[in-house]
């Protein structure tokens, strides 16, 4: 490790031969890059439609007490407790699979209009 860090701060300070310092260059990006997506990205995680990625769970979210908001404005949600978080889901939007059963996933049409509440 130390041998590594001596050779990028070489590198950054001039030391290395002009024609190492290309490739050494490149190889440190891709190795920082690649650590980087490596962290923005969970093993697992996958991106698809509303209906794909959400599977049909039991009531863990109250769905029991907001029945009849179908149809209704989303704004109507905020006069509600959740136990958990909401998401709203436009039209045609992707979403990750990460399933958090207390979660409220609340699909609204184009104009902010629930059409489904599903827990997930």
């Amino acid at each position: 490790m130390t041998v590594t860090l001596f050779r990028v701060s070489a590198l950054f300070a001039g030391r290395i031969a002009p024609e190492r310092r290309g490739a050494l260059g490149r190889a440190v990006a891709v190795v920082v890059l690649g650590g980087l997506l490596a962290g923005c990205l969970r093993a697992g995680l996958m991106l698809g439609p509303v209906d794909e990625m959400l599977p049909d769970l039991p009531d863990s979210c109250g769905l029991a007490t907001l029945s009849d908001l179908r149809g209704q404005p989303m704004e109507r949600l905020a006069d509600f407790r959740l136990i958990g978080p909401l998401r709203v889901l436009w039209p045609g939007q992707e979403i990750t699979n990460d399933i958090v059963p207390t979660r409220l996933n609340a699909e609204v049409d184009v104009t902010g209009r629930i059409q489904r509440l599903i827990c997930g």
